[in-house]
């Protein structure tokens, strides 16, 4: 139980870590999203939205909001010109970030497998993972991807 109750206070922090890191712009949360130009701000806005959703049903035992959001985020569209950006911009260390990314499709993955079993502590298990999937690639590559963001 205290390790169930950590991985909740570490989601805590991380989602209030994200959300002061990367605000949202009134005219984008009111634009309906197919008018969002793709840009990397944009993505990683959806998936900070989609990413609250997600702990808001982990804590009410929304199993099937969590199963939702978790496919979301498991397959969440990359466009093309933002990974030839984000491989322009890496250059050799583009290989590490593909490695984080699938982690973490992979966390979201099992995350809405276990929601569908409607498996609390396997979601939060796996709720835990795809944070540190999150945390780990913002910390490794936000500084270097900042410039495709603003």
């Amino acid at each position: 139980m205290r390790h169930f109750l950590g991985r909740f206070r570490s989601a805590f922090a991380f989602v209030a870590f994200l959300s002061a890191l990367v605000p949202i712009d009134p005219v984008l949360a009111q634009a309906p999203k197919e008018e969002h130009k793709a840009t990397l701000r944009v993505v990683m806005d959806d998936l900070r939205a989609e990413f609250l959703q997600l702990t808001n049903a982990l804590l009410t035992d929304d199993f099937a909001g969590m199963e939702r959001s978790a496919k979301t985020i498991e397959g969440h569209p990359l466009p093309d010109e933002i990974v030839t950006a984000i491989k322009g911009k890496l250059g050799k260390n583009f290989h590490a970030f593909e490695a984080i990314d699938e982690r973490s499709h992979r966390a979201a993955g099992d995350l809405a497998k276990r929601a569908a079993a409607k498996d609390l502590s396997g979601s939060a298990k796996a709720f835990g993972h795809l944070a540190d999937g999150c945390v780990g690639c913002h910390k490794q590559f936000r500084a270097a991807l900042r410039p495709l963001s603003d």
